[in-house]
């Protein structure tokens, strides 16, 4: 059985700022990455464990899309339910409070 994916308010905050930042220079790669992010969040539907653990959150996974944007999500069994949490810029200093 497949798990719903929840996006988070936090994320969909993220992806926009992101998104509205990459606009500014490239509209085109900008509506790019919003795609691939969101493609890349929704098949965690399926076999949600196959990114790896954050070490330093306890039950949260990530996974990168292009070379820099990190997607934190968690997995809740009991519900089925992937939340997917936030998304982040890699070259920023510091990953994001969740």
């Amino acid at each position: 059985m497949d798990f719903k994916v929840v996006f988070k308010d936090s994320f969909l905050e993220d992806l926009e700022r992101i998104v509205k930042s990459i606009a500014i220079h490239d509209p085109s790669a900008a509506q790019n990455l919003g795609e691939r992010v969101l493609r890349a969040a929704e098949s965690l539907n399926f076999f949600p464990e196959r990114h790896p653990k954050v070490r330093q959150r306890p039950g949260t996974r990530r996974f990168v899309v292009g070379k820099n944007f990190k997607v934190f999500y968690r997995i809740q069994h009991a519900s089925r339910t992937i939340e997917i949490l936030r998304l982040w810029d890699g070259r920023r200093e510091n990953d994001p409070a969740l």
